[in-house]
């Protein structure tokens, strides 16, 4: 019935969930504090006046009511509705919602030195970081799979890429989280990102089983 649910979807949610579930048992018993202090301390080392200003605009970027506005917009458009709109509001509603139910479950504090912002809750998974994978990674990965040229496909995935990257940089840098925090983030989002694309598989095949 659903032979053409991509099977790849499934495989990335179990290793995801693995390794989030990994990270976490060591995050509640401390055992990634000394490596997060070193990592975090080769990153704020690189402090200086013009890329503090620039790390707290791409971290402005990367806050879940940012992605608000475009899953909106997405889903006005009548073209991207069913096939884009509904599936990245859908990933970015529950993604809020489930990172704040893990941080207060979990209960891990954020670093406490080097503040260069002001944030408040906790700390593990990064909210931007899984917001930020779950909303930009459903998006990325459905503009992949439409007809598209290939260099416009690239030029995406990379673009996707590079920022995600650059806002788990950023919270690092400003001090409000530590690295297995945005790691942490990056996991959670990863699994809510297949379980989309895994949804929206199974939709398609649905419409089009016989007597539907």
């Amino acid at each position: 019935m659903y032979k053409n649910i991509n099977k790849k979807s499934a495989v990335i949610f179990v290793l995801s969930l693995v390794f989030f579930a990994a990270l976490t048992v060591l995050t509640v018993h401390g055992q990634t504090q000394t490596l997060n202090s070193k990592i975090a301390s080769d990153i704020q080392s690189l402090e200086n006046s013009s890329l503090t200003v620039f790390m707290k605009i791409i971290s402005g970027m990367g806050e879940w009511y940012v992605y608000v506005p475009v899953a909106v917009l997405l889903l006005i458009i009548p073209k991207t509705r069913i096939k884009v709109g509904l599936p990245s509001a859908a990933a970015l509603a529950v993604s809020a919602g489930l990172n704040t139910v893990l941080k207060l479950w979990f209960a891990v504090p954020r670093p406490d030195v080097h503040r260069l912002i002001t944030e408040t809750g906790y700390g593990f998974p990064s909210g931007h970081a899984m917001n930020g994978t779950a909303f930009v990674g459903i998006c990325v990965i459905l503009f992949m799979r439409s007809s598209f040229k290939k260099t416009a496909k690239i030029s995406v995935l990379v673009a996707g890429i590079v920022f995600l990257i650059l806002v788990g940089f950023s919270r690092i840098y400003l001090g409000v989280h530590n690295p297995g925090d945005i790691i942490g983030g990056y996991f959670a989002g990863i699994c809510i990102c297949s379980i989309t694309v895994f949804a929206v598989d199974a939709a398609k095949n649905h419409s089009k089983f016989p007597g539907k």
